[in-house]
């Protein structure tokens, strides 16, 4: 009896540890690529994307041109948050994982704060330790058109947007307020 309840209690701790495992790895490639576009370095932001969706953008080269193109309209201070949240989801699919993890970003721009949480699809195919992402478009025929074996089981938000205006700063207080009091003012001068 003892050494039932020993092997399910290992088992069980080793199928916590994959999952662990699995979520530190997602954790760690999702962070490079979000650190790849946050400096732009776009060697970097490729390593971490889908190579299907590279390659519908024809190739790494394109893929990086575009990016950059795309990009450089956009001052780097006006990305305020570009960051991985949660991982929402992993599923195991023959010999790869899927997963959707959250993308976390708020940008300042033109007037306008976004703030956004979008949805990464993420895949490994070595068992869990490198990972590739594509957006979601937090549509499932979108992500059907990127990875067409994507698994029927992960179910993607939808997305969470919030447009507001910047508004101008309120001008500065004076430091000391005018004196008030009961004196009337009679238009005339003091006299001593």
């Amino acid at each position: 009896m003892l050494a039932a309840i020993f092997t399910t209690a290992f088992l069980g701790a080793e199928a916590q540890f994959d999952t662990s495992f699995v979520k530190t790895s997602i954790r760690s490639c999702s962070d490079s690529l979000a650190y790849g576009f946050k400096t732009r370095n776009w060697e970097l932001f490729a390593r971490y994307s889908n190579p299907a969706m590279i390659g519908t953008m024809g190739g790494k080269a394109e893929f990086i041109n575009y990016l950059s193109q795309t990009f450089a309209q956009v001052p780097d201070s006006a990305w305020k948050v570009y960051e991985p949240g949660k991982v929402l989801q992993i599923v195991k699919t023959g010999s790869d994982f899927q997963s959707i993890i959250e993308l976390r970003s708020v940008i300042e721009w033109q007037g306008r704060r976004i703030t956004n949480t979008s949805h990464l699809i993420g895949q490994s195919w070595d068992g869990g330790s490198f990972w590739t992402f594509f957006d979601s478009q937090n549509d499932a025929k979108a992500a059907k058109q990127i990875k067409p074996d994507i698994s029927s089981e992960l179910i993607i938000p939808g997305k969470m947007e919030k447009v507001e205006p910047i508004l101008p700063p309120f001008p500065l207080k004076p430091a000391t307020a005018p004196a008030t009091g009961n004196k009337k003012a009679t238009g005339k001068p003091k006299s001593n």
